[in-house]
């Protein structure tokens, strides 16, 4: 027998096999018995991966089998060497099975009442794991990665609806086969863990949890550490590795959003890397998996047993996980601690990160609190509402906890500069799903001014402050938003945004004086934004002269995009010496090519203007939209330096992601085509699909058009649907409109009945329009308001239509594009002048917090 267990996974494989056809039994037969997945059940009979425990124990107990003689072989499995050892740096993170889930993020499961505590739990706190169709998805990933390729998943999913729990118990086999893990733990020190990421080697799961805060980190860090793991996952020689990360939809929704034109792109690199790595994890549990936990509640699993009691409607996870007794204490909650609590769920859904200041929470909850509340609070309300809301409920979760800041470990004689998370104090963190129910309760609802005024004064991050700006805008709070911006500090490439948007409606209003006096102050303080605006309205005055000085101020304080308009205007101007020191400082600040000068500075023939698109490190200050990743450049150039050819290649999966959005698609339709079809054949891609469909309609071929939004549809991007329908309201089918309207309805397209509403407005069917309100506003798409009032004014019901377009403030539906250069298509043909002209005339300078009109400031 000695030789029998020379491959002791092959024999326990090979028993397993004989077992199940002596007992007759097929695969779907056996995976009821077991209550495990098809492919747990299929990687174990072929020997692919080492089983678990559990998994083997489940398989010995359905085959009536001594699980003795299989649990031997599983360890003299286990004990075998792994094929390839990691001989480079060090290796980052620790065995897989030195680690424990909850240090990972998992969700602990409460104790069922009707147990004794010392009963309650498993080792790691866990109840029974039910499998789902997700876990077979991520199953055939972790397999490929025990083969030897290198993988990635992203799970997607609502808060507390099992995704950390799925790709933990993926892991497993992996763990049985002596892989490791690595989990950056300390969000304050990006950059450590893109450093860290060069010396991850083989064998290693990179953990991602809540991968947004990682992916979606302001600065760049989020693009460059999408790039480091896309290099990682598609090297050979570092591999294999598997990349596992959780996203919530409304995170993913905006890494995928693909940019209008002109506009920037600052998640190109990682909508590249999630794009065809998601693996969705639904709401609640299906039918299957509720008997899969019935099962595992009836031998014995008091946790499952107590959760099935609580929620008949599937919502296992997020009970198990600790969100009604979350939600309990939300809305039992002393008024002083729901004060804190609305303000922090504010702050969340307008913008700020997770830290939340103690003085901001502080200074924002009063006026979340009525007069009579306010007056009866004791002198430590705020301490005392802080401790009650640390209490944990089931599963270990407070609805707000302090979270502590690490140490930076640096080496001696190393200082490091002083972070915002440092400067602002203690600081707070919302509970997950408090902060999403949040998002949904009080969508409608505009903050208090205690709100505006705190986060003014505390909240010291940048990114977040500037956020937070411009949802005021979105709410058209124009004070406000003028002055978070500024405390924000951020001037965007070509402008100040938000505050060049708040501007913009004063002019609107016909403060012209105000504004003129408003942006000269700015300007004298040193405020970019400010200076940029005096350079464009010179500019277009024809005052080129007073345009440069006011450029030139805005590059000598470091502005990257005043520089780089100021050499364009000497460019025009022939000014050659002029323009050659200011490219060199463009190359210097932009890191451009040194080769791209001769072309930044010479009038050719308009061949200069095609190698600046080339640069990537010019693009956001020239308006292009850029996927350089997916793009290779071949540039010839004569013997004066002068480009006479520049050639685009693409990779299949790149094609579909470029080729929408490059600007030399016009020049070469037809390419962009080809290599759009070919991914949409290769790997069914749906970016592929929206581009093909929005080309076809363009060309006119609405029928084929239709194909391939339907299959975007079924791929989940029934926007596509929506887009089709206004081409063939365009062109007068509205019935075919409607049927298209109604069809991305069903597949969740909610903004389809703004749409909706719009066609049946254009014939005539104005009677359904309110219905058809109500049940977007039930939706919670709040743009209805703006649709209903405008009927509301076309029938001189102008008080009406006044509060509805408050409500439509309140709820921060007007888009930056309502303020600047354009509308939403469902806002145009009639909607848009009139809304803009009576907004500006009802409130000039914009809207308190409470509703009413700001006074002149």
């Amino acid at each position: 027998m000695g030789d029998v267990h020379e491959d002791p996974l092959a024999e326990l494989a090979l028993r397993l096999r004989t077992l199940r056809a002596q007992r007759g039994l097929q695969m779907g037969g056996l995976q009821q018995r077991t209550g495990l997945g098809r492919t747990t059940v299929s990687q174990a009979l072929n020997g692919q991966v080492v089983p678990s425990e559990t998994t083997l124990v489940a398989l010995a107990k359905a085959l009536g089998a001594d699980v003795g003689p299989m649990l031997a072989l599983r360890e003299a499995a286990v004990r075998i060497p792994p094929v390839q050892d990691f001989v480079g740096e060090a290796v980052r993170g620790r065995p897989i099975s030195d680690w424990d889930p909850l240090d990972l993020e998992v969700h602990p499961a409460a104790p069922a009442p009707s147990v004794a505590p010392a009963r309650a739990y498993s080792p790691s706190g866990l109840p029974g794991y039910v499998h789902r169709p997700h876990d077979e998805d991520l199953a055939r990933c972790v397999a490929a990665a025990a083969n030897g390729a290198s993988q990635m998943a992203v799970l997607i999913g609502s808060s507390s609806t099992g995704k950390t729990r799925a790709c933990w118990e993926a892991i497993q086999p992996l763990a049985a086969a002596g892989w490791w893990l690595w989990r950056p733990f300390d969000l304050t020190r990006l950059e450590a863990a893109l450093a860290e990421i060069d010396q991850l080697g083989p064998r290693t799961v990179v953990w991602l949890n809540e991968a947004q805060h990682y992916l979606g980190a302001g600065h760049g860090f989020g693009e460059r550490l999408s790039a480091a793991l896309a290099t990682l996952v598609s090297d050979p020689s570092r591999g294999p590795v598997l990349i596992l990360g959780t996203l919530w939809p409304e995170h993913a929704n905006r890494y995928m959003a693909v940019p209008h034109p002109g506009q920037a792109d600052p998640h190109a690199q990682v909508r590249a890397l999630i794009a065809n790595r998601r693996i969705n994890v639904p709401d609640k549990f299906d039918a299957a998996a509720i008997a899969a936990a019935q099962a595992l509640a009836d031998a014995g699993d008091q946790q499952l047993a107590a959760a099935l009691e609580r929620t008949p409607d599937g919502n296992l996870a997020q009970d198990l996980a600790g969100g009604p007794e979350l939600l309990h204490r939300y809305h039992t909650a002393q008024p002083a601690a729901r004060a804190v609590l609305q303000a922090a769920m504010d702050a969340r859904r307008l913008g700020a990160g997770v830290r939340l200041p103690l003085a901001f929470l502080e200074g924002a909850a009063e006026d979340y609190l009525t007069d009579i509340e306010y007056d009866a609070l004791p002198d430590d309300w705020f301490e005392e509402a802080l401790a009650d809301l640390a209490r944990p409920v089931h599963g270990n979760l407070a609805p707000l906890r302090r979270i502590r800041t690490r140490n930076p470990r640096q080496a001696p004689g190393v200082t490091s500069p002083v972070s915002a998370n440092q400067k602002r104090g203690p600081v707070y963190r919302l509970a997950d799903y408090l902060e999403q129910y949040g998002r949904h309760e009080r969508t409608l609802l505009c903050p208090p001014a205690s709100f505006w005024h705190s986060a003014h004064d505390h909240i010291t991050d940048s990114d977040d402050l500037a956020q937070i700006a411009q949802e005021a805008l979105h709410r058209y709070r124009l004070y406000w938003a003028f002055y978070l911006h500024r405390a924000s500090g951020v001037c965007g490439p070509t402008g100040g945004g938000t505050q060049t948007c708040v501007v913009r409606m004063r002019q609107t209003a016909g403060d012209a004086a105000g504004v003129d006096a408003l942006v000269r102050h700015e300007a004298d303080a040193g405020s970019i934004w400010a200076l940029l605006w005096l350079a464009a309205c010179q500019e277009n005055a024809g005052e080129r002269e007073r345009a440069e000085h006011y450029l030139k101020k805005a590059a000598d304080a470091g502005h990257v995009g005043a520089l780089v308009r100021l050499l364009a205007l000497r460019r025009d101007a022939r000014d050659t010496q002029d323009a050659e020191n200011l490219a060199r400082r463009v190359v210097d600040a932009t890191g451009s090519p040194q080769d791209l000068l001769p072309s930044m500075f010479l009038r050719t023939k308009g061949d200069e203007l095609k190698t600046l698109k080339c640069s990537k490190s010019l693009a956001p200050y020239m308006g292009y939209i850029w996927a350089a990743p997916q793009r290779r450049v071949t540039t010839q150039s004569a013997e004066d330096g002068t480009p006479t050819e520049i050639r685009m290649e693409f990779t299949v999966d790149g094609a579909p992601l470029m080729t929408a959005r490059n600007p030399w698609f016009d020049e070469d339709p037809e390419e962009a085509e080809h290599h759009a079809r070919q991914a949409v054949e290769v790997s069914g891609d749906s970016d592929a699909s929206i581009f093909l469909a929005h080309l076809r309609a363009k060309s006119g071929d609405l029928p084929e058009a239709e194909v391939f939004a339907r299959r975007a549809a079924e791929l989940g991007e029934p926007d596509t649907l929506v887009d089709l329908a206004l081409w063939y309201s365009k062109g007068g089918e509205y019935e075919k409109s409607k049927e298209l309207l109604r069809d991305a309805i069903s597949a969740g397209a909610s903004d389809a009945l703004v749409e909706l509403a719009d066609v049946l407005r254009q014939t005539g069917e104005e009677d359904s329009i309110e219905d058809l309100v109500q049940q977007i506003t039930h939706l919670g798409n709040a743009s209805s308001y703006i649709l209903l009032a405008h009927l509301r004014y076309r029938a001189g019901e102008v008080e009406k239509a006044q509060s509805l377009t408050r409500q439509a403030a309140d709820a921060g539906v007007f888009p930056d594009t309502f303020f600047s250069d354009g509308v939403e298509p469902w806002l145009r043909e009639g909607a848009e002048p009139w809304l803009v002209d009576n907004m500006t005339a009802w409130w000039p300078y914009g809207l308190d917090p409470d509703g009413t009109p700001t006074k002149p400031w």
